[in-house]
């Protein structure tokens, strides 16, 4: 993983991690650059893959229950990954490894703030077919100055549709 990676946030900006509740008290993680609104969806991969297009390795998230600021250290292409399977394991007999589940108010955020740690261990230069739906989600959704990963494939045949069907769990930019 890139231990060296520094924050390249506008302006020293901090990155944020607020929530809201849908309609139906699903939690809305709602990502922020100083003031400035990014996105903000109910799956945690959008956020982390979000964080990868814009190289940021620090992020702090804020909860009725406590704030935290966490790091994310990506893999990089000549890193030796884990399986995600394997991570998942790992985080569940070593729970002191998480950094942001204790900022969960209430069940329903729980698998959401656990999510922000397993998907930080994906391989997002090369990542699985679902992760790559959330890394195109992303690119797509962000404001083209800040991403600084760009992408380096051309998007998948049906892409439209299935950046359609992704959209039903993004929530800013209207979708």
């Amino acid at each position: 993983m890139n231990r060296n990676t520094k924050n390249t946030a506008a302006n020293n900006q901090e990155l944020t991690l607020t929530f809201f509740s849908n309609h139906n008290g699903v939690p809305v993680a709602d990502l922020y650059l100083g003031e400035r609104r990014l996105l903000a969806t109910t799956h945690p991969a959008t956020i982390v893959a979000a964080l990868y297009a814009m190289n940021e390795t620090e992020l702090t998230v804020i909860t009725e229950a406590g704030k935290h600021t966490g790091n994310f250290e990506f893999f990089e292409p000549e890193d030796d990954a884990w399986p995600l399977g394997a991570i998942n394991l790992h985080l569940q007999f070593n729970p002191q490894n998480y950094q942001f589940r204790h900022l969960a108010p209430s069940d329903n955020y729980y698998l959401l703030l656990e999510g922000l740690d397993l998907f930080s261990f994906e391989i997002w230069h090369s990542p699985t077919a679902l992760a790559d739906e959330h890394l195109r989600a992303a690119h797509h959704h962000l404001p083209q100055d800040l991403i600084r990963r760009p992408l380096t494939t051309r998007n998948p045949k049906g892409w439209k549709k299935t950046l359609e069907k992704r959209n039903d769990f993004v929530y800013f930019p209207e979708c």
